[in-house]
């Protein structure tokens, strides 16, 4: 099984360690990109490097992937080979399933490629990963996340207070679930 999805405009495909420099200065160490996310915004490159560490897909001797607790993709554009995002499969304990996050560069908000690459992501992980449901979720201050979920097909299932990895601030958020 390959990893590599590739849509309409998008190949998306897992970061490697090569990245982390486009990634850090992209969207893990930008503020405004984070505003919304659970995780801390990354402070140093050498955050984004544990980062792709952590979410480094795994083979086994035969080639064969390894189940994980996340699958990340790159999102890169066809038309010029620009990383521009990240995006996938994080398991949350919580529900029991796999819940999609994603996040972009300022630079190419707005214009479908999110909600184009996580339908690759939901194809691949039905037709590759054997998931038959998943989870979403924002912040209701989050527009442009709400638009992504809706434009996927979620379903809304309810109004939630989820903490921030720092312990500190709470997201007022929206949770939502899609049979896949």
């Amino acid at each position: 099984m390959t990893p590599i999805i590739e849509t309409e405009r998008l190949i998306l495909k897992p970061l490697t360690l090569a990245n982390a420099e486009t990634a850090y200065h992209g969207w893990t160490g930008d503020l405004e990109v984070a505003k919304y996310v659970s995780w801390l915004p990354h402070h140093s490159i050498h955050d984004t490097i544990e980062w792709l560490k952590e979410i480094e897909w795994k083979w086994d001797d035969a080639g064969g992937l390894i189940p994980n607790d996340s699958y990340i993709w790159g999102f890169v554009m066809k038309e010029t080979g620009a990383l521009f995002g990240s995006g996938g499969l994080i398991w949350e304990e919580k529900w029991g399933l796999f819940q999609v996050g994603y996040n972009i560069m300022k630079t190419h908000w707005n214009q479908g490629y999110t909600t184009e690459a996580m339908r690759g992501v939901l194809t691949f992980a039905t037709e590759n990963l054997g998931i038959k449901k998943v989870a979403g979720g924002h912040a209701k201050d989050n527009l442009a996340s709400a638009k992504v979920i809706e434009k996927l097909g979620f379903v809304y299932d309810r109004d939630e207070m989820i903490p921030h990895v720092d312990g500190i601030r709470f997201f007022d958020s929206r949770e939502y679930f899609l049979e896949l």
